[in-house]
């Protein structure tokens, strides 16, 4: 849909409970062009754990790619697809939507602009996605200063190491499990600890309870 009002489609408020956003894409390249395959999200909240069931999932033709402005395929790419498991690779035989056509179901999705906005790497999911809405003449349903790297968190010091969960290389299977792999290393470090402040008292020998 176009963007209006200040840049941005108008929406329904933010949800109260859900205020961040796991996006993951699947891709034949790792350009800012590449052919976008697969687009992944869900909402969460950050702290309670909590995913919401009403997750974004489009399998997009590699033809609605080039419908505005050829996009890249990198052969070492593709090569590194032929060697993925099956599950994975059903990506390709999947029911396809397009590219503009998916980019503007996101959106609608997003309903409100004011996310934060996770990805596994700060120059990979979230730029592709923009390169996409910018080339398409639509605003990405995000705001710049919205955005966080998932990467730089699992990689602190004393974050714990998470399972992965579903398909690999499935883009909504990553979203959820990068989400709850986030959701697990911000109760570990940053959930505040309850330290009791009362001293104990000691009774006297033979005192009465």
């Amino acid at each position: 849909m176009p963007p209006l009002d200040g840049g941005f489609y108008k929406a329904k408020k933010m949800s109260k409970k859900f205020k961040h956003i796991m996006i993951d894409l699947e891709t034949l390249g790792t350009r800012a062009d590449a052919v976008i395959m697969s687009i992944g999200a869900v909402k969460f909240d950050l702290e309670t754990g909590e995913i919401d069931e009403n997750a974004f999932y489009a399998s997009i033709s590699i033809d609605s790619n080039h419908d505005v402005k050829p996009r890249h395929i990198s052969e070492s790419t593709m090569i590194w697809w032929l060697q993925q498991s099956p599950e994975a690779q059903r990506v390709f035989s999947e029911a396809k939507t397009t590219l503009l056509a998916s980019l503007e179901d996101l959106q609608d999705w997003f309903d409100h602009p004011d996310y934060i906005v996770w990805s596994n790497g700060a120059d990979f999911d979230i730029p592709m996605a923009a390169h996409a809405y910018s080339t398409h003449g639509l605003t990405a349903p995000w705001k710049f200063w919205n955005t966080r790297c998932f990467r730089t968190i699992k990689n602190l010091p004393g974050a714990p190491a998470g399972a992965k969960q579903g398909v690999a290389h499935n883009a909504l299977d990553n979203a959820i499990s990068q989400t709850k792999h986030l959701q697990k290393i911000w109760e570990a470090l940053f959930t505040p600890i309850v330290v009791s402040t009362s001293i104990p008292t000691t009774r006297r020998k033979g005192a009465k309870a």
